[in-house]
């Protein structure tokens, strides 16, 4: 503004008695009423950025039900992972709620041109160890506030980011054909090459059920890196459920059921011994066993045939005698 726009101090003076009586009128509340006015509230900016993209939610709830079977098949046991809803935030707050210790693992996702985090929490790793080993899993190591991951549950940590990878680029490859890449892990968010803190960051929760416990990990993604796939996830995909009317499955289902491999198991003999027997052996001491006259085979763990076991080509074999019925077909423990 130049010197000349600025009214002079006598000016200023008119103007200022002109309002005092009443010379100038003022804008009354019905004159303000009639104008129309509206309020901008700025965060709905940021809250419309993900409605641009609206694929990720449907490609986040087919990699959770990816990520569900991979760590079911790493672990030999039931998971369940459920997809929370995709969040916008700062990256400084994704990584104030971080517990500690927790597993900050750097990923690069090309063509996202940029590293993105993997958050994984210290009492979730201590379970998968603890699951990975034979353990019950009833009670994961607590973890004190400050202490870190062991060697082994780095170690998992990797296996884990592994087949996350794995699982994000084959659910995603419908979309944007993903390269991964695990550039490093780190236990101290200072250490992690977080960027700005005020900057934009989209949050994947996936919340993961094992056993009777539950926990979740999170995939924090700056904004700026999904911003110009922008036009590709600009599409719902396909949805996760079949149409009524498609029966292609059924016979995908029934071509792959031949090829599918199942454990058939048999407990040939047993015997009952004292505990004092058992403390006194050492190596060397044979304890003798007894073959019954039947022997039941199992399927997975369930009864399904009864037979009587000899040796057939020089090994050891059970020739099937009879067949169970359905309701003595529960399975055995």
């Amino acid at each position: 503004m130049s010197r000349k726009e600025i009214l002079s101090e006598g000016e200023l003076d008119a103007l200022m008695d002109s309002v005092s009586n009443g010379e100038v009128p003022l804008a009354d509340d019905a004159d303000s009423a009639d104008r129309r006015y509206r309020t901008f509230d700025f965060s709905t900016r940021e809250q419309s950025l993900l409605a641009q993209m609206p694929a990720l939610n449907t490609l986040t709830e087919k990699h959770a039900l990816a990520l569900a079977q991979g760590i079911g098949d790493l672990l030999r046991i039931a998971v369940q992972v459920r997809a929370k809803d995709v969040g916008l935030l700062r990256l400084g707050e994704a990584f104030m709620a971080v517990p500690e210790p927790a597993a900050i693992s750097m990923l690069k996702t090309l063509p996202l041109n940029g590293v993105s985090f993997l958050v994984t929490p210290g009492e979730l790793m201590s379970l998968f160890v603890d699951q990975y080993f034979g353990g019950s899993g009833s009670s994961p190591r607590r973890h004190a506030r400050g202490s870190d991951l062991t060697p082994t549950e780095k170690r998992l940590n990797e296996v884990l980011v592994m087949r996350f990878l794995q699982t994000l680029q084959s659910t995603w490859a419908d979309k944007v054909a993903l390269t991964t890449e695990l550039l490093g892990t780190e236990t101290n968010p200072d250490f992690s090459q977080l960027g700005a803190a005020d900057s934009l960051a989209v949050q994947f929760s996936f919340e993961i059920s094992a056993l009777d416990w539950q926990s979740a990990i999170d995939w924090v993604v700056p904004y700026a890196l999904l911003e110009p796939l922008r036009p590709k996830l600009g599409s719902a995909c396909g949805s996760l459920q079949a149409s009524s009317g498609s029966t292609d499955w059924e016979a995908d289902i029934r071509a792959e059921l031949p090829g599918i491999e199942l454990e058939i198991s048999a407990q040939l003999s047993s015997a009952a011994v004292s505990i004092a027997r058992i403390l006194g052996m050492g190596r060397g001491a044979i304890v003798p066993l007894k073959g019954p006259p039947t022997v039941t085979l199992c399927v997975e763990g369930r009864p399904f045939w009864v037979g009587e076991h000899g040796a057939f080509n020089g090994r050891k074999s059970v020739k099937i005698t009879e067949f169970l019925a359905a309701a003595d077909t529960a399975p055995q423990t």
